[in-house]
């Protein structure tokens, strides 16, 4: 999946707040079979145009984990690629305490 504003680099200096999304926003957008995954593709469009996503470190585990059982490890693989687009490194927090 291509997330349209994430094309052009600049736009993630002009968002205007920073948001956490539970995982399962992430994983119904890249199935595209949930019931709200067209609303989840949608909020995911708006980064990082509208908003900048700072996330816990184990969403990567949470999303591709959840990815990997419900479709297939080449599906996760590009989980992770997507979640590396959409989170910036200096954004995404980690987990070990």
């Amino acid at each position: 999946m291509s997330w349209k504003n994430l094309e052009n680099p600049e736009n993630m200096y002009e968002a205007k707040r920073l948001l956490t999304l539970d995982a399962n926003v992430f994983v119904a957008a890249l199935k595209r079979d949930e019931p709200h995954s067209d609303e989840c593709v949608n909020i995911l469009n708006k980064v990082p145009t509208e908003f900048l996503l700072c996330e816990p470190s184990i969403v990567y585990q949470e999303v591709c984990g959840t990815i990997a059982r419900k479709i297939d490890l080449e599906a996760a693989k590009h989980a992770e690629q997507s979640l590396s687009k959409l989170i910036h490194p200096l954004l995404l927090i980690t987990c070990d305490k």
